[in-house]
């Protein structure tokens, strides 16, 4: 898959076998977004090809303690991926930015309490009041993918 930022100078590719696609509602990503939150893909930080242009970083930390790097585009700012430092080999790409993310679906939803009021998920959907651990939310969305596949 391709994706890029707003004014193009950034150009990257991901694989189709992504870890998982959270949809977060927290009110960083409502910022972050200008809108409702933000569509992170979970992928392997080795398997991310930057094609075009330099990102630019900035660090906050997180309502858990965790270290949240986002890399940038340093024209248009348009966010393309974020990292945890503790978390090496897994990057959280801004699923927003790529070609085509219209045909993605969900596989979790993060930070519901923050959610607008209208909102509304999929029966069945896997949701969360707030941040689960990653580990936890990862082996949580890979049974509901075996579950699926197994069907």
């Amino acid at each position: 898959m391709k994706g890029s930022c707003q004014c193009g100078s950034i150009q990257y590719e991901v694989p189709d076998d992504f870890k998982a696609l959270i949809a977060c509602y927290c009110t960083e990503c409502q910022k972050m977004s200008a809108g409702v939150g933000s569509y992170s893909m979970f992928v392997a930080f080795d398997s991310f090809q930057l094609t075009s242009g330099e990102l630019s970083s900035w660090e906050r930390s997180a309502d858990t303690g965790a270290r949240n790097i986002a890399c940038f585009c340093p024209i248009c700012s348009n966010r393309i991926y974020h990292k945890n430092p503790e978390i090496p080999g897994v990057i959280r790409v801004k699923a927003g930015t790529l070609e085509n993310a219209n045909r993605l679906e969900p596989d979790a939803h993060f930070w519901m309490r923050s959610a607008p009021e209208w909102i509304r998920l999929p029966e069945g959907a896997l949701a969360y009041d707030t941040q689960p651990g990653t580990e936890e939310a990862l082996l949580a969305i890979q049974g509901r993918r075996n579950n699926a596949v197994s069907k």
